[in-house]
């Protein structure tokens, strides 16, 4: 899945161009427990005129598992934040590899 151990972008979604206190008390609130430091989100360099895109990423040098798990729920809490205007512009995928760990556990 992830030939090198490092930082991989895993999510680019954007919102409404004015959202950015949104997405930062998204930011804020999602910080996972013992995973904090392997998880962040980034202004993306272009973005379309009136959005703003994101991109995220995720330290996959915690492990491959705990890294597609982690993903996996950046991207479904990022679809429930509620963040104006927001749209996932890729990353869906996560949540189909985190499902497919669970199910042969």
């Amino acid at each position: 899945m992830n030939p090198k151990v490092g930082w991989q972008q895993v999510v680019v979604f954007e919102a409404d161009s004015d959202a950015q206190s949104a997405v930062n008390a998204f930011i804020t609130r999602f910080w996972p427990g013992g995973d904090h430091h392997a998880c962040r989100i980034e202004q993306a360099a272009r973005s379309p005129a009136g959005f703003q895109w994101y991109d995220g990423y995720v330290d996959f040098s915690i492990g491959e598992r705990r890294a597609i798990h982690l993903a996996s729920r950046l991207v479904d809490e990022l679809g429930r934040a509620q963040l104006p205007l927001y749209r996932l512009v890729a990353g869906r995928e996560w949540l189909d590899l985190a499902a497919a760990q669970k199910i042969t556990d």
